[in-house]
């Protein structure tokens, strides 16, 4: 629950205004999905520095001597089970803390501009998610709760975390966010077709298309590969190639340098010589539908295809391999990555139960038992070695890769800076325009326009 405030009143007002301009670009079902579906608070707690006591319990009073704290949780649910799901795990919560009661509301659509409005309003929920996509224009319009004391909790062990997936909820330094989960972006294939083909497992960008002509010539798929006609493969393979898409300060895009321009010209390359297609060339709607109806041998896509094709294609599902994005000649590791946080409003009239329940969403044990069923990644480099990832080794390939993600997010000005860049990715990836001068005008038009 929220309070009120001058100063909270000024933050409000600014947050939405400077969102309302912006907007926010994407939506995507879980961490994220590919057509498949800070006011600066101390919120001190507790010796276990989670901001609450030694034992785990909460400080604040809710008004009524020996009532508990009522704390409000919100989010996103995919669907009804994962909803269930987090509502058990709550319950857990609840269970072992009797001065805490966590009031769960799942929000099943529009998420972002509810939470957008309930926070300029000052009724926003105590406890929310929050996307690395948009994190740093909330946390830039002081709405978020500082959560130093989370992190630096007796026990709670930050070095455990992929660190770049922690990194992407930090704001000038500060952490606003503790990862809830991820999901990273990987090279699915069809095993049969690959193999009809003679063609091996994909290291390279070499590799990869010398796999893709393979295909071509000998299977009946309408295009060896489907891409996305925008942002989502590239931003990898930029990083792949020693790029970057903003400068370290964020203050500038530098994404047509000559690593840019060669990651869009091999996928632009793919397209012209008939080894990839974009879904309306192949009347597919996402890289799933066109792996499951065996239109294309290969798509870089996420975790959420698993399930997908499991329910859809289970033929297909059978035979489908997941193996890390390959890189070009002499560069890095590197994948696109998509996580939320469990994030706590700056307004918040119980900062130190709100912290307790994120501490124990987002420690070892809440962790795994999230992750456990398959719903999102775990952030916490110790669960590498949990009984589902030993079953699941498709969902371990996603995981692994946490270590050399490239969380997507373009700084407070995210929705601004896509609307520029992916106009020119697309018109490069349908032959309208040239990868160089494509990238050079976003980069202009998003430094002059946006940035300056």
């Amino acid at each position: 629950m929220t309070g009120t405030g001058n100063r909270g009143e000024l933050s409000r007002r600014r947050f939405v205004e400077a969102l309302s301009a912006a907007g926010v670009a994407g939506a995507f079902a879980g961490c994220t999905g590919d057509g498949g579906g800070s006011a600066n608070g101390s919120g001190e707690g507790g010796a276990n520095g989670s901001g609450g006591n030694a034992d785990g319990s909460s400080n604040e009073s809710s008004g009524n001597s020996g009532s508990a704290t009522t704390v409000q949780l919100s989010g996103w649910a995919a669907n009804n089970e994962e909803s269930a799901f987090l509502q058990e795990v709550v319950g857990q919560f609840d269970e072992n803390h009797e001065d805490i009661t966590v009031d769960y509301d799942a929000i099943q659509s529009k998420y972002k501009q509810k939470l957008k409005t309930q926070l300029g309003a000052g009724n926003a929920p105590d406890t929310f998610y929050v996307k690395g996509e948009y994190f740093s224009s909330f946390a830039s319009q002081d709405v978020l709760l500082e959560l130093t004391s989370v992190a630096e909790g007796e026990g709670f062990d930050t070095d455990d975390f992929f660190q770049p997936i922690l990194d992407a909820f930090r704001y000038d330094g500060t952490l606003y966010g503790i990862p809830k989960g991820f999901s990273t972006l990987q090279l699915y294939t069809n095993s049969t077709l690959w193999e009809e083909a003679g063609a091996s497992e994909p290291k390279s960008w070499d590799d990869l298309r010398s796999g893709l002509e393979a295909v071509k010539s000998s299977t009946d798929v309408k295009a060896p590969m489907i891409l996305q006609p925008n942002a989502r493969a590239w931003y990898g393979l930029v990083f792949q190639n020693g790029g970057q898409i903003l400068n370290d300060e964020r203050d500038e895009a530098v994404f047509a340098s000559k690593a840019g321009v060669e990651a869009l010209e091999f996928l632009a390359g793919l397209k012209r010589d008939g080894l990839a297609a974009i879904p309306s060339d192949i009347s597919a709607s996402w890289q799933g539908a066109a792996l499951g109806q065996k239109s294309v041998a290969a798509g870089i896509t996420g975790p959420w295809a698993i399930p997908f094709l499991k329910a859809e294609h289970p033929d297909v599902n059978e035979n489908t391999t997941v193996s890390h994005i390959p890189t070009p000649s002499g560069g890095t590791k590197a994948t696109p990555a998509y996580t939320v946080s469990y994030s706590v409003s700056s307004n918040t009239d119980a900062p130190d139960a709100s912290k307790t329940l994120v501490s124990y969403l987002t420690g070892k044990e809440g962790m795994k038992q999230w992750a456990s069923k398959g719903i999102e990644l775990s952030a916490r480099k110790s669960h590498g070695d949990m009984q589902f990832y030993k079953e699941n080794p498709r969902y371990k390939t996603h995981y692994e890769a946490g270590e050399w993600s490239k969380v997507v997010g373009y700084g407070v000005n995210s929705a601004a800076i896509l609307n520029l860049l992916n106009p020119q990715l697309e018109a490069v990836m349908v032959g309208e325009k040239d990868p160089k001068p494509a990238l050079e005008t976003a980069q202009e038009k998003v430094n002059t326009e946006v940035l300056s």
